[in-house]
């Protein structure tokens, strides 16, 4: 056997940082722990076989490097070492939120890195905001294909989403599988779940803000992607150097083929589809002043074989539309040091249509909701201990909560349901003291005023009685204000800092919700009514409170919180068993009022800096409703306490992102809850021949709990060299192990008795290949 050269391997060790020698770094050959060390000047020296071989450098406390060699000829390779505690976080919650959970007030809140984000493996290689919110302690949806977010316990109308001041009224695309935001374009979200400031108002659970990118005004930058799901392109172009930009970023998807190609016979005609296009206008007149005008737009389309009915009308095929038009604008003052100013003008639009065209009885139902909104507020710094921030807002609110056939000819007749207006005005003013080195106090108010607006038709019921049309007392056209509601809603939260790495703090804050999503589904469909409070419909009042231990170390590597916390709401909005909500004119004859409890404690640990990230997280969360009366009909399981739709008890999620080097990164994500709870009968009766289902109480079963396991890989620049133009391919696998996770469960009625099915949206590993690009 021929004997093999040996050549030389040398090099040097440095910090990256400060450029000194790095002294007793570990050197190591194809993954072996040879015990080979630098010297004091920084310095190796190996001999070693002609061969091929993977060298790793590594240092306690930094990032380690690795390089594939081809060890034919002497070789020196010198190696450049990053101090992990001094990299900027790439994991979901942001450098920026470190400081804040140990040394501010903050509480409850995370502040949300998109860069993180996008390292989380995507399904189908869409990288989803929502879906990476639902990795962090407290958040949840009732499963895939959800729309909206359940946080600590919440109904999904309970959540408050901005992006740049507008709301959105549903966060999702796609039957629910995707959110609506273009992650291109966002710089940060801003996630609370408690401690809510009193700037924020209207709902009663959670405040999701996020903010888009602020054009550049120097730099010219092309992004995009090509996926299975959706093409996305991303153009931030400066217009007047230092003064005037413009960004935009759009989204669409061509998801037809994937239905006539893949789907089951039963869905070969479905047709699904969306768009959404944001674009940004900053403008920079000087140095004090700086005007922004954001406009966003989206739209949704599918086509489904017989899913409307109305009436015991069933439609062969039906068509979905719905979409948001936004824009806000906004003007921000820069006054001194210590002042600020701001002042929006916000619109929301949120419209739906669903149409029947095939069906012998036409079907053309319409409805939506708009928001108008005009807010200023002033930031004071009086010190560094003392700071305040007050303002004004007033909201008005237009809603067509539903018109059927209003434009088009049909045996079916036309309905049109009366207009409902509302304004809510608030002023709030938050404060935030620093007593001591070890105690801060933010504490705020916000006072609301609804306003209920004519013309509408006040109905009286008898008090105490089942609202119905035997119980209906009077009618009455009401003009100007019918019906006014509001109050104070005090919000504190107090910061104790044992040490600059661990801290405790505790949290109170009152908070009332005016707007009503109405629907008995357990994810609400796009077409489901909003409905403002009026007479008989009352505003949900909710008082929160959350008390936290927070602990960092390692030069904040290392990460923890333990969390908990209690909600008492009132004037929940639940159904009658069987309830017709859908363009009913007497909407309050379907509706119950009743109260909900939630409550948890919430663990999580994580990594957040270095060659491997990731965390750990724990929740243990219930949710609860109660209907009470007189009545046997106001009353749900009896008059008492019963799991809502999203109570999950445990929840775990594991994320694990791994970076070897510049080129390379993966991600594993593992997440396990709770089935939620469904409504199983008790027994069966029979009705002419043939027998049916006996349900005795609501949500007294659970479907079968819910695990999965993804996993992606990143490659960035798969040549190695450094370019203007980076790309990256995204390989990811959705639900490795096949796991079948049930949706819902669900009983059919036959001659032979009821039958028992489980739906499942994933029950296979879902493959993607995606490819990314930036110009640089």
């Amino acid at each position: 056997m021929a004997q093999k050269n040996v050549f030389s391997l040398r090099g040097n060790i440095k910090d990256a940082l400060t450029g000194k020698p790095l002294v007793g770094a570990s050197i190591s050959i194809d993954f072996k722990k040879s015990g080979i060390l630098s010297d004091s000047l920084g310095n190796y020296y190996l001999k070693l076989p002609e061969d091929e071989y993977v060298l790793k450098i590594s240092y306690l406390g930094y990032k380690p490097f690795r390089l594939y060699i081809k060890l034919n000829r002497n070789l020196n390779v010198d190696a450049v070492l990053e101090d992990v505690t001094k990299q900027l976080e790439e994991v979901i919650v942001s450098s920026v939120s470190t400081r804040k959970t140990i040394l501010t007030p903050s509480l409850g809140v995370s502040l949300l890195s998109i860069k993180g984000i996008k390292k989380i493996p995507a399904m189908m290689g869409e990288v989803d905001i929502l879906r990476s919110l639902q990795t962090l302690p407290g958040v949840s949806s009732v499963g895939e294909g959800a729309n909206g977010l359940n946080v600590r316990g919440g109904a999904v109308d309970q959540n408050l989403i901005f992006i740049d001041d507008t709301p959105i009224f549903n966060p999702t695309h796609l039957f629910g599988l995707f959110s609506i935001f273009a992650s291109d374009g966002i710089r940060e979200l801003e996630l609370y779940k408690g401690g809510v400031p009193a700037r924020f108002g209207g709902r009663t659970a959670s405040v999701l803000d996020i903010k888009m990118l602020d054009p550049s005004l120097e730099k010219f930058k092309l992004e995009g992607g090509i996926g299975p799901i959706s093409n996305r392109l991303l153009l931030d172009v400066p217009i007047i150097k230092d003064k005037l930009s413009i960004l935009a970023v759009g989204r669409a998807s061509f998801n037809d083929f994937w239905f006539k190609a893949l789907a089951p016979d039963n869905m070969k005609n479905t047709r699904a589809n969306f768009y959404d296009v944001a674009t940004k206008v900053f403008y920079k007149p000087n140095k004090a002043n700086t005007i922004s005008l954001m406009t966003y737009l989206s739209h949704d389309f599918y086509r489904v074989d017989s899913l409307f009915s109305l009436e015991n009308v069933v439609a062969k095929q039906s068509d979905f539309n719905y979409g948001h038009l936004n824009t806000s604008l906004k003007w921000n003052r820069y006054i001194s040091p210590k002042a600020s100013f701001e002042m929006v003008a916000a619109f929301s639009r949120y419209k739906t249509r669903t149409e029947s065209p095939d069906s012998v009885n036409r079907i053309d139902l319409k409805n939506s909701i708009q928001y108008q909104n005009l807010k200023a507020s002033l930031d004071y710094a009086f010190n560094e201990k003392h700071k305040t921030n007050i303002g004004i807002s007033a909201v008005r609110y237009d809603l067509s909560p539903g018109s059927l056939n209003r434009d088009i000819v049909s045996k079916i007749s036309k309905v049109e349901l009366e207009q409902e207006q509302a304004l809510e005005l608030a002023l709030h003013a938050d404060d935030e003291y620093k007593l001591n080195e070890k105690l801060t106090i933010q504490y705020g108010l916000r006072y609301t005023q609804f306003l209920n607006l004519g013309p509408i038709q006040v109905r009286k019921y008898l008090d105490g009685e089942p609202k119905s049309s035997t119980t209906l007392v009077s009618t009455e056209l009401k003009n100007g204000v019918a019906k006014t509601y509001g109050g104070f809603e005090p919000r504190i939260t107090m910061l104790y800092v044992f040490n600059p790495t661990t801290s405790l703090k505790f949290g109170y804050n009152r908070m009332q919700q005016f707007l009503h999503l109405i629907s008995n589904n357990t994810t609400p469909l796009p077409t489901a009514r909003w409905k403002v409070a009026d007479e008989n419909v009352s505003p949900q009042i909710s008082d929160f409170a959350s008390l936290g231990y927070f602990k960092t170390w390692n030069d904040n590597v290392w990460e923890a919180s333990l969390e908990t916390y209690f909600r008492d709401t009132r004037n929940v909005v639940d159904y009658v068993s069987g309830a017709n909500l859908q363009l009913n004119e007497t909407l309050e004859t379907q509706l119950l009022k009743g109260r909900g409890r939630s409550y948890g404690a919430e663990l999580m640990i994580s990594k957040k800096k270095g060659e491997v990230t990731g965390w750990f997280s724990y929740t243990y969360a219930r949710s609860f409703l109660q209907t009470t009366g007189p009545y046997s009909e106001q009353r749900i399981n009896g008059g008492n306490w019963y799991p809502s739709n999203y109570d999950k008890p445990h929840t775990i999620n594991i994320v694990f992102n791994a970076t070897p080097d510049k080129h390379n990164s993966f991600s594993f994500i593992f997440a396990y809850n709770t089935g939620r709870p469904f409504s199983s009968p008790a027994g069966t009766y029979t009705l002419n021949g043939q027998q049916l289902p006996l349900y005795l109480s609501r949500n007294n079963d659970r479907i079968p709990d819910y695990h999965r396991l993804d996993f992606s890989w990143t490659i960035t620049n798969p040549s190695m060299k450094e370019k203007r133009w980076e790309g990256s391919w995204i390989f990811t696998v959705y639900n490795i192990y096949g796991r079948s996770n049930p949706y819902s469960v669900y009983f059919t009625n036959g001659s032979d008795g009821t039958k028992v099915y489980q739906l499942s949206v994933f029950a296979s590993p879902l493959i993607s290949l995606a490819y990314n690009f930036k110009f640089k």
